[in-house]
């Protein structure tokens, strides 16, 4: 980071006071800080993918602070999950800019603004993930992103930071994050021209950091959470979501479907321009979900018949909702035969239609319903209530791991489910959480089906009966006024 020269402390002397400042802060980094902890080739990104505690607030704070002072009459960014995070993380915290950065090298701080301006004449302003259009306006020569894995509107924040990195002869991001799935990440991690990645665990930083810590820490060892929090390894989505691909049972393709008590259809709806996609300007995608019900051996088992996502505006929406309603399950099957006067034997029905439409009772499945019960089709209204996606799909996860749900076989592929059908198992065994995957419109139209099956009972008791003797009797209470 510093030429030998700067080591030359008889040189160092006739230096502006500030600039020795300066260069006594760099030597002391640059003796302090581990070769991972420095970006050590010429870049325009540079990644540090690191577990928890590796010292990656320093690193961007450092670097930034660095360039921003170096580099006079400027502008540089910090972009952080939530306005919380840059205050209290990345400009106030023990490891922050006000922190790293020597006191007689600042001009002023804004702490309600998140600006800082140092006497270089270079200004530092703080923006969060949260509102990705603050980012329109501004540009910048160095730009720091922290913990880039918990962004809100992860992808358009980047976006918009990457379009404003356009001063100076080579603007430069680093970027600092304890790694997870999203889709960004998977994205910034691809190899590319000028393009750096970096891994550590929180291992590396052993001797700056409590025994006590690491003892606590054994716990981990060996799980997935360990993997992706200590040791920065980007786990695969799969392997990190609620629902595990190993839940599900398949449905032999060549076995006949069973006789359904009940067949349920429910739609995750997105026509409004809050759902439009923000580059393209197309509508966001619905998606849809059938399940049939069944009972073997006292036990409820769902079985998924059919799924789709497309991006459809509302008349088409209602066409295709129409013709899903009228379209029978199990149609193939073994059913009772009629002899008619004249002809040969036909089926006395032709399979199980819908019983029931499940459309989410806001924004625009609100209007859907209305609009439905024009044409003669009656949906269920269903209320998620307060819960966002992640905790509704944590409510329903035992059905899953009591292994209550069927995936239809594929008769081309055996062991694996029909083709069509794995977009929606993708979808639920990688979500994490919002802004984990790109699309998780299937996570809403499975987590309501599953939690009409569990509230009207037709899945039967998820608790294992292991779990109910271990519980202790209930305690009796006796009720002094009673006779």
């Amino acid at each position: 980071m510093l030429d030998d020269i700067t080591t030359d402390l008889s040189f160092v002397r006739k230096f502006p006071p500030e600039k020795k400042v300066y260069v006594d802060w760099q030597a002391r980094w640059s003796d302090t800080a581990r070769p991972n902890q420095i970006p050590q080739a010429d870049f325009s990104e540079y990644g540090f993918m690191a577990g928890r505690g590796f010292g990656k607030t320093r690193i961007g704070a450092e670097w930034l602070g660095a360039k921003a002072f170096a580099t006079r009459n400027t502008y540089c960014a910090v972009i952080a999950p939530t306005y919380a995070d840059v205050k209290h993380t990345c400009f106030e915290g023990e490891s922050g800019l006000l922190s790293v950065i020597p006191d007689a090298l600042i001009k002023r701080y804004n702490s309600s603004d998140l600006v800082l301006e140092l006497k270089s004449g270079t200004t530092i302003r703080g923006f969060t993930s949260e509102k990705p259009a603050r980012l329109r306006g501004p540009q910048h020569e160095f730009i720091w992103c922290d913990e880039l894995a918990a962004w809100q509107n992860a992808e358009e924040t980047w976006d918009m930071a990457m379009m404003g990195l356009r001063l100076g002869r080579a603007p430069k991001v680093v970027w600092t994050t304890t790694p997870r799935p999203v889709e960004l990440v998977r994205k910034l991690i691809v190899p590319k021209a000028g393009r750096v990645v970096v891994s550590g665990s929180t291992f590396d930083n052993k001797d700056n950091l409590p025994d006590r810590f690491f003892e606590q820490l054994e716990q981990y060892e060996g799980t997935t959470i360990g993997r992706q929090e200590l040791y920065g390894e980007l786990i695969d989505p799969e392997e990190s979501g609620v629902i595990k691909r190993s839940w599900l049972k398949l449905w032999p393709s060549k076995k006949p479907l069973p006789a359904f008590d009940w067949i349920i259809m429910s739609l995750d709806t997105a026509y409004t321009e809050a759902t439009r996609d923000k580059k393209s300007g197309e509508a966001d995608y619905t998606a849809c979900s059938v399940w049939g019900v069944f009972q073997h051996e006292t036990k409820g088992y769902a079985l998924l018949l059919d799924c789709w996502q497309e991006q459809l505006g509302m008349p088409d929406l209602i066409k295709r909702v129409k013709k899903e309603m009228n379209t029978s399950y199990g149609d193939d099957q073994d059913v009772a035969m009629i002899k008619p006067m004249y002809g040969s034997a036909k089926p006395l029905t032709s399979g199980r239609k819908p019983d029931i439409l499940l459309i989410e009772d806001k924004g625009s499945g609100i209007s859907l319903r209305q609009m439905l019960e024009r044409e003669g089709i009656l949906a269920h209204a269903y209320n998620p209530g307060r819960a966002d996606k992640l905790a509704r799909l944590h409510v329903v996860s035992p059905v899953f791991a009591r292994r209550r749900v069927f995936l239809p076989e594929s008769d081309k592929f055996p062991g694996k489910p029909r083709v069509w059908a794995d977009p929606l198992v993708a979808q639920l065994c990688s979500f994490t959480g919002k802004g984990s995957i790109k699309h998780d419109d299937f996570v809403d139209s499975t987590t309501q089906a599953m939690r009409l099956m569990m509230d009207k009972g037709l899945l039967g008791s998820l608790v294992d009966k292991r779990q109910e003797m271990d519980k202790p009797p209930p305690k009796v209470i006796h009720n002094p006024y009673g006779q």
